[in-house]
């Protein structure tokens, strides 16, 4: 699944702006933060390929579609119904976006 952009909503987002809480295209990005300085003082992460999917920490096979942040673990649906019974149904769970970020050069991070 593909993240479109906030700005045009046609082409696929490849970075996130965290000030701007937006999800942006290449050419939409230059457009917003390359207007004034303080526009392109914006961190902004690189949104990674969908395919590049999170893997499940309990069987290591499947996509991983939650987070638990009692146990820190991530879990494709079957291992979280697995292990999330009983007691356990009350962890805080979410739904992962499956968006790695690392830095690179100039303020902007990437993937």
């Amino acid at each position: 699944m593909r993240t479109i952009c906030d700005v045009c909503e046609s082409a696929v987002a490849v970075l996130f702006c965290a000030a701007d809480e937006a999800a942006l295209c290449r050419p939409c990005d230059e457009k917003v933060h390359m207007c004034n300085k303080l526009a392109s003082r914006h961190v902004r992460v690189g949104l990674a390929d969908p395919n590049k999917l999170v893997r499940c920490d309990i069987c290591e096979n499947s996509s991983a579609f939650f987070y638990c942040d009692i146990d820190g673990t991530s879990l494709c649906l079957s291992c979280d119904m697995a292990v999330h019974v009983g007691g356990k149904r009350t962890h805080g769970r979410y739904l992962l976006l499956r968006q790695r970020v690392e830095e690179i050069n100039q303020g902007i991070w990437m993937t």
